[in-house]
């Protein structure tokens, strides 16, 4: 299982976009027009193989609107993740009693699931695949960049997402739940449980008042990002550059 796409949660999609471009020195690859039927737009960036999405809803009642009313502003939304088969992992995940709550399928090249946040809580869960392709590889395709996105990589301060943290009430019931949806080995560490992933951890901490769900995100950095700083807050998301 490989993490490859973080989601930020955010209304102002222009501000978060220039933010993105300063902080991290990555380009938009793509705009998706597909999500227009949720009523949200998006900016895809490369970050080496791994992406940060922004999501911006541009009608009322949306869940990103929702959500991001929640938490009084932009915030981590989205987990995604690629396997060799989602559909296999999709059917041992209903088999536990997690309820499917979204399912896209682009000519059987491109199959995406999402879970029902309720019974997989920490942040809102997508595992997919895709066909003929090597989901190994550092640069594998990945439909939902569009078809340009190798050309839009800028490794000049960050060449690849490692890490995410989830803040919860009980890190240690939410990290075996996931360590099971996900397939990997939990390893817990300092009374910190993480799960080990084939590109990345996934960390599980003590959720507090305002640190709730998806709240950081870890990022292999460049000397040049380094001397910088390794630490900053951006969109809602604490990142962390090693």
């Amino acid at each position: 299982m490989r993490l490859r796409q973080i989601a930020i949660a955010s209304l102002n999609l222009n501000k978060c976009e220039r933010i993105i471009n300063k902080e991290l020195k990555i380009k938009t690859a793509y705009r998706d027009e597909e999500v227009e039927k949720y009523g949200l737009n998006n900016i895809v960036c490369p970050i080496g193989g791994e992406f940060l999405e922004v999501v911006s809803p541009f009608v009322a009642n949306t869940t990103a609107g929702r959500f991001i009313d929640k938490n009084n502003g932009s915030s981590g939304y989205m987990t995604i993740f690629q396997c060799h088969d989602s559909l296999k992992r999709k059917k041992y995940i209903e088999n536990m009693g997690i309820r499917v709550l979204n399912v896209f399928e682009n000519h059987g090249v491109f199959i995406n699931n999402q879970f029902h946040p309720k019974d997989l809580p920490g942040s809102l869960v997508e595992i997919d695949s895709v066909t003929n392709t090597n989901y190994q590889e550092k640069y594998a395709d990945w439909p939902p960049a569009g078809p340009n996105w190798r050309q839009n990589i800028d490794e000049e301060y960050v060449q690849g997402i490692v890490g995410a943290t989830i803040a919860t009430e009980d890190p240690e019931k939410l990290s075996k739940l996931w360590s099971e949806v996900l397939d990997s080995k939990l390893l817990v560490e300092n009374n910190c449980p993480s799960i080990v992933l084939e590109n990345a951890n996934i960390t599980f901490v003590q959720a507090k008042s305002d640190y709730t769900d998806l709240v950081g995100i870890k990022i292999k950095a460049s000397q040049k990002r380094l001397n910088i700083g390794k630490n900053i807050k951006m969109l809602g998301l604490d990142i962390n550059f090693i």
